[in-house]
């Protein structure tokens, strides 16, 4: 299997070279930023809006960010990336490191992705920020794994409000109206979320796990896979795979992500 490439501090590691990271306390202890990105070709989807995230991310919680430095990296490893069409992450501790990732894309699921539902409450402190802290997401991806599903789906833990999964949005269908949850709920601003604002209205809404059962389907959405049709939320319902609204949706939002366009998504308000 051929490596993915790595930079660290601006330095792209040869094949075969073992990764030596300091010991940075922001590491250590999950305080700092990232951004997830998906390369089509060797060039990061919309680069600008993730720029503009990472950069209010690290203005949330006091971390400076060099933008330039940080836009000249990722344009370098994305050229050097060993799959032109590929993941990529970048990370900013509060030290200063800056570690960047190529990783494999999420393979497709023809038979539509199961979602587990997990109780959550999101962190006053951190709204808005894309931040290392990633323990909660993590566990819960683990459960929805242990239980035979796909990944999470985060429900507000009182009042069991719809949020999202753990490195993912939702959309959910009533009739033709496509739906999401308000920002205001704790779920981040997803990049990909207003790039799908710009092909469809998409309408704000608040809805409970239960009420998910009269949704007419679902997708999961994010820069890396795009968008994955649900087949069942566990406990809660299953949808039809052969809706045509659902499908129209996806097959826009993919044509979008390839628009090439870097400055798509960067000023829809959601």
């Amino acid at each position: 299997m051929t490596p993915l490439r790595l930079m660290i501090d601006g330095v792209l590691l040869s094949e075969g070279e073992t990764p030596v990271i300091p010991l940075d306390d922001g590491f250590v202890r999950g305080d700092g930023v990232f951004e997830g990105m998906r390369l089509y070709d060797h060039v990061p989807r919309t680069l600008d809006a993730h720029l503009d995230r990472m950069e209010r991310s690290a203005a949330g919680v006091s971390i400076p960010f060099d933008r330039a430095q940080m836009r000249a990296e990722i344009t370098a490893i994305s050229d050097a990336a060993t799959h032109g069409d590929s993941a990529l992450r970048s990370m900013l501790s509060r030290g200063g490191l800056r570690v960047h990732r190529e990783e494999p894309l999420i393979p497709e699921a023809p038979d539509g992705w199961v979602l587990h539902p997990v109780d959550h409450r999101v962190t006053p402190l951190l709204i808005g920020a894309k931040t290392l802290s990633y323990a909660a997401n993590m566990q819960a991806a683990r459960l929805a794994t242990a239980a035979g599903a796909n990944t999470a789906l985060f429900v507000e833990a009182d009042s069991q409000a719809v949020l999202e999964c753990p490195v993912a949005s939702l959309v959910w269908f009533e009739g033709n109206d496509v739906c999401a949850p308000p920002l205001s709920a704790g779920v981040l601003d997803s990049i990909t979320r207003r790039l799908l604002a710009e092909v469809t209205d998409l309408h704000i809404r608040t809805r409970t796990l239960d009420e998910l059962a009269d949704a007419d389907g679902a997708l999961v959405i994010s820069t890396v896979v795009e968008s994955r049709t649900v087949r069942e939320v566990q406990g809660v319902c299953t949808y039809d795979l052969a809706n045509a609204r659902v499908a129209e949706i996806a097959a826009a939002l993919h044509e979008a992500s390839r628009s090439g366009d870097p400055d798509r998504a960067r000023t829809v308000p959601v």
